[in-house]
């Protein structure tokens, strides 16, 4: 999928995405933080933010005098993140639909931390672009990367991917960011890649989550998440046979629970010096 076709995906659950938000994507985006380590002052470029879990902790650790960026390419996510930030009292972050590929700072100021909460594997070059986000921080700024914990979404996956075939009568497709976050969800792994992105002192901790699941929750999140996107072409009364499928089957198999499970990894930028 192109990367418009993402942004669209992700417009389209922008009011869903914003409902499930309290109970998953708030719980990620301010572990995301706290792995952080972000200091009053400092300058924070949120990648694929969504709306808001990780820029808006982002924008109170850092304080008055810090400054945070937050790109997306949804501007209906985006709306949800600014609506949250001027609620809170936020005047610090700023939330710009834009292209992670192609960001550079304004006036070409470094970034002391550049985060992304489940986001990089959606990039058409994971490695290149992380790789290029890296640049985008001063010598010993750090990268945080926030990505699923391997098992974490899987049962939830397969049960929703049977949903789907049993719908279209073909097998489901699976997402090619589900292969690519394959590669970092262990933490040797992810380990190492965010080494290979030129990081040093790397460090991975585990943030473990498990929520309850019931059926309306569990169609909210797939209406809210990437898994939306495997809805594409199907008529209403087809994606209405998703949904009830997807319950019974929920039910036959007996999981109540979500596992979202993540890690997340931080990396510091070489100084040459």
């Amino acid at each position: 999928m192109t990367q418009a076709g993402i942004g669209a995906v992700f417009d389209r659950a922008a009011a869903e995405y914003a409902e499930v938000s309290p109970v998953l994507w708030d719980r990620i985006g301010e572990a995301t933080v706290t792995a952080a380590r972000i200091q009053p002052g400092e300058r924070v470029l949120d990648v694929c933010c969504g709306a808001g879990a990780s820029a808006v902790p982002a924008a109170k650790a850092t304080g008055p005098q810090g400054h945070v960026d937050a790109i997306d390419l949804a501007p209906g996510l985006l709306t949800h993140a600014r609506r949250r930030a001027a609620l809170e009292g936020l005047e610090n972050a700023h939330f710009i639909q834009a292209d992670a590929t192609t960001w550079e700072p304004p006036e070409g100021r470094p970034y002391d931390v550049v985060q992304c909460v489940h986001g990089v594997f959606f990039l058409p070059d994971m490695d290149a672009l992380v790789s290029r986000l890296a640049r985008l921080l001063r010598p010993g700024g750090r990268l945080v990367i926030t990505t699923w914990a391997s098992g974490a979404m899987e049962g939830f996956g397969r049960v929703f991917a049977a949903a789907v075939e049993h719908v279209r009568g073909i097998p489901a497709e699976s997402p090619s960011s589900r292969q690519a976050a394959s590669r970092i969800d262990t933490e040797p792994e992810l380990t190492a890649w965010l080494t290979a992105r030129g990081l040093t002192e790397v460090t991975v901790t585990r943030s473990p989550l498990c929520i309850p699941l019931d059926p309306p929750l569990a169609w909210r999140f797939v209406l809210g998440s990437g898994f939306r996107g495997m809805l594409a072409d199907l008529e209403e009364s087809a994606v209405e046979r998703v949904r009830t499928t997807l319950g019974r089957l929920l039910d036959e198999r007996k999981m109540s629970e979500l596992d979202a499970t993540s890690l997340i990894g931080t990396g510091t930028r070489h100084d040459p010096r």
